[in-house]
């Protein structure tokens, strides 16, 4: 019997088995972190751990940045095993390998079919690591368009993903219509959304781009299995050479084998040569198929290798060289972007909150998409050229397509390279990632402004206001600049204040105008904590005025919360009208102990405040800004959105100089054009008691003032923000105590009509005696005075406290007269 009789033929290899599950598990974990990358983020886990396993990635982003970053701390581990156990990580944890794998395998028939071959040689992979790792040094990185890992990630997230849960959802969106069949259809549909659809399928910009090269990944396939990874891919040259030194290599028994040639054809790198003995060992990827194939079971892997099993691969000195020189030509011209060069800012492109600034985000950034994979909104996307050609496939904030959610931090948590820094979500409401710029050629209250003479002839409503509405900025970061006309007509013109701006792009997402917004956000280089900028001077409060100099800085109270932490007491009859911010300081006279404290109020409309004026006003008329009043050394000043207070605060301070200050401040405010509140044309002008009218909104302000012995602690009246009232006092020939003149307008006519009958219950309930006529309803109380209401459209109007009911009656329809005589 001869030697080779006795050995069994072999059927299968453990270790082969071993390595397709554990391969496969893998991958599909690899696809579960992409999938349940929103919710794994939120809890803030790591998704981003198989990109922080490339060596490649770790070395570019290193030497690029000039940085040792901590996060690649499993990059160098692989590297670490590479040394030991050889090429594993291609063979065993790669997932583009594993997709090559599968698609190798649905193209084995047509494979066969093709009787010419591409040009096949591994040496290009080491060639182009070259390329690459001299580039670094040169210009900026580039190792993010060819690392596998990275290549891997943008494929599975922009096209493979959106492709495949797309043609799903047409397939059951198609099958749902159906009746037979819908009912189990949409179970199935239902369980696929829970499922593999996760939270949001997105679809991105340039997914077409991203379609081709994975195609032609792919379909090199056609020509040798694994042609990427064998011919082209610089990780695995990378752990090529450190695989050279492995203690765990393929050893071929001389005695035992055949030389059947079968695990030669098989070799998906052509690592093994034609007697299928010798094995270029930095090509192996332990993938184990030839010992499983292998008849008599002669291949095992071992640190003992003969060295007339090794081969080595055939490097020359004029690939290197050439290389070398297209990379020192190549890689500067990277930085080319006239774009650029022609602007002193930035290239206006908006990176996700966090990022760094620009050349070290270029630097670390290794173009992974795995921060576009998490965004809520799909707002971010790859550039093409926007960022110059080193910046392609970089992320970029696109506002039209998707907001950057303000309580969303989840891509400042799976960047694996640190190009995006971890925020907190405090910290990320403050950051400025951009400004937000009007186009006034397309805003809808500008481009109505504009047109003034023409629709003074044919009114029609032009306010907008929606980018207002969504701005998630406390203090808002676009406010109104009202126009009223002297039909007392608005246009609300939009303005953004930059300072508080955080680029977040909300408002050019919603906006209404077709096409390319009126409101675009410009991306800002370097990001900044809105904290950071002064929003208090702004040349509100000079640093002297005259002999009075300013002491210390302003302070700024922005926001309901901050308001309470200045005035916590009276807060609330503030935040009844559109408060914005106060803002505070002092000023003392050089060499004396006199001091002054300035207080200006900014609200969201001139109407509020005036209100806010009126609510605080006392003493005698002042001619500064659009209206003042002066009792004592107090003073108090309405101009445009701001109301402001004077004060004295130490020492002997005179009105003179109160009002020296409340000048010099004043006149630097901007008012822009500015009328009363259009309800105050319809109070009476017979008694009418100058400076008594009132502009208010809500209830609190109305409870401060005596309109009837008892106290209605009930919103019978319905006020809100959206109603708009006015109180006024009038002088009785027949008392010498003032009545008052009520009148509230209302969004529509139903709640005016709810709170008259409001109103009359009340009085009724009280047991007062009530005289009705029409709609017109009033009421004696016990001390004998009249209080009467009444409703037209959406008005209501009433008085109070008048002597006589006949005057009570007349002022309510001399009201309701005016509302008829203009709305006729």
């Amino acid at each position: 019997m001869t030697e080779r009789s006795d050995i069994s033929v072999k059927k299968g290899s453990l270790y082969y088995k071993i390595r397709l599950i554990v391969q496969g598990l893998i991958f599909v974990i690899f696809i579960c972190l992409l999938i349940y990358a929103d919710p794994i983020a939120e809890r803030d886990k790591a998704t981003d751990i198989f990109l922080r396993l490339s060596p490649l990635s770790a070395i570019g982003t290193m030497v690029a940045a000039k940085e040792f970053i901590f996060q690649y701390w499993p990059a160098i581990i692989i590297l670490i095993a590479s040394v030991f156990l050889g090429r594993f990580f291609c063979g065993w944890i790669c997932p583009l390998g594993t997709t090559l794998d599968i698609t190798d395998k649905l193209l084995k028939r047509q494979r066969r079919r093709i009787s010419y071959k591409i040009y096949d040689a591994k040496r290009l992979k080491y060639y182009l690591l070259a390329f690459l790792l001299l580039s670094l040094f040169i210009s900026h990185q580039m190792v993010g368009w060819f690392d596998p890992l990275s290549i891997a990630t943008n494929a599975y997230t922009i096209v493979i993903h959106p492709y495949f849960t797309s043609l799903i959802n047409t397939l059951f969106n198609f099958l749902h219509k159906f009746y037979l069949i819908s009912f189990v259809s949409d179970i199935i549909h239902s369980f696929f959304k829970e499922i593999l659809f996760a939270f949001h399928v997105p679809f991105f910009r340039g997914h077409f781009v991203f379609l081709l090269i994975i195609s032609a990944i792919i379909s090199l396939g056609l020509f040798y299995k694994r042609y990427w990874c064998r011919n082209l891919c610089p990780l695995g040259a990378l752990l090529a050479l450190f695989s050279d030194w492995s203690l765990f290599k393929r050893v071929v028994g001389e005695n035992i084998c055949e030389g059947c040639d079968k695990c030669n054809v098989e070799c998906k790198m052509g690592a093994i040569d034609n007697t299928g003995k010798k094995t270029q060992d930095g090509e192996c990827i332990l993938c184990m198929k030839c010992q499983d194939i292998c008849p008599v079971g002669t291949v095992r892997f071992t640190y003992k290798q003969p060295k007339e099993q090794e081969t080595t691969l055939d490097l020359t000195k004029r690939g290197f060289i050439t290389a070398c020189i297209s990379s020192a030509v190549v890689a500067p011209l990277l930085s080319l972007n006239f774009r650029k060069k022609n602007s002193e800012s930035n290239l206006g492109i908006i990176r996700p909150p966090g990022s760094v600034s620009e050349d070290k985000f270029l630097a670390k950034c290794i173009r992974c998409g795995e921060c576009m994979r998490v965004c809520k909104t799909n707002g971010l996307h790859p550039t093409l050229l926007e960022a110059d050609l080193s910046g392609m496939w970089t992320p970029q904030l696109i506002p039209r397509i998707g907001y950057c959610a303000h309580d969303c931090v989840l891509c400042t948590r799976v960047c694996p390279s640190g190009a995006i820094t971890r925020l907190s979500k405090e910290n990320k409401q403050r950051l400025a990632i951009g400004k937000a710029r009007i186009n006034r050629n397309r805003c809808i209250p500008w481009v109505g402004y504009a047109r003034l003479p023409d629709l003074e002839k044919n009114w029609e409503d032009v306010n907008c206001g929606v980018c207002e509405e969504v701005c998630p900025v406390p203090t808002k970061a676009i406010h109104f600049n009202t126009y009223v006309h002297s039909n007392g007509k608005e246009i609300r013109r939009v303005y953004v204040r930059e300072e508080a701006c955080i680029g977040c792009g909300f408002c050019e997402k919603v906006c209404p105008v077709p096409g390319r917004s009126a409101i675009v956000v410009e991306g800002i280089q370097p990001q900044v904590m809105t904290s950071e900028i002064d929003i208090i001077e702004n040349n509100l409060f000079p640093l002297s005025i005259d002999q009075w100099q300013r002491s210390g800085k302003p302070k700024a109270y922005a926001g309901k919360d901050k308001l309470f932490e200045y005035i916590n007491g009276g807060a609330e009859v503030y935040l009844s009208y559109s408060f914005v911010q106060a803002s505070t300081s002092t000023y003392f006279r050089k060499g004396t102990n006199n001091s002054i404290k300035v207080d200006i109020w900014e609200f969201g409309n001139s109407n509020d405040a005036y209100g806010v004026f009126t609510k605080d006003k006392a003493g005698q008329d002042v001619n500064i800004g659009n209206e003042a009043s002066l009792y004592d050394n107090y003073l108090w000043v309405w101009k445009g959105r701001y109301f402001i207070s004077v004060e004295p605060y130490r020492g002997n301070v005179s009105p003179d100089d109160v009002t020296f200050i409340g000048t010099s401040i004043v006149d630097d405010i901007p008012s822009g054009k500015v009328s009363l509140p259009d309800i105050l044309k319809y109070l009476p002008e017979d008694g009418y008691i100058q400076g008594s009218s009132r502009y208010f909104h809500k209830k609190i302000i109305l409870d401060n003032i005596y309109i009837s012995d008892r106290f209605i602690d009930r919103n019978i009246l319905n006020l809100s923000e959206q109603t708009d009232a006015v109180i006024a006092d009038y002088e009785s020939d027949k008392s010498n105590l003032p009545f008052k003149i009520l009148i509230v307008k209302y969004p529509d006519k139903s709640i005016a009509e709810e709170s008259f009958k409001n109103f009359v219950e009340l009085r009724e309930s009280w047991g007062e005696r009530g005289i009705s006529t029409n709609v017109l309803n009033t009421f004696e109380d016990s001390k004998g005075k009249f209080s009467s209401i009444s409703y037209i459209s959406n008005f209501i109007i009433a008085a109070f406290l008048v002597e006589t009911r006949e005057d009570s009656e007349s002022y309510v329809s001399d009201v309701i007269s005016k509302v008829k005589a203009n709305k006729g």
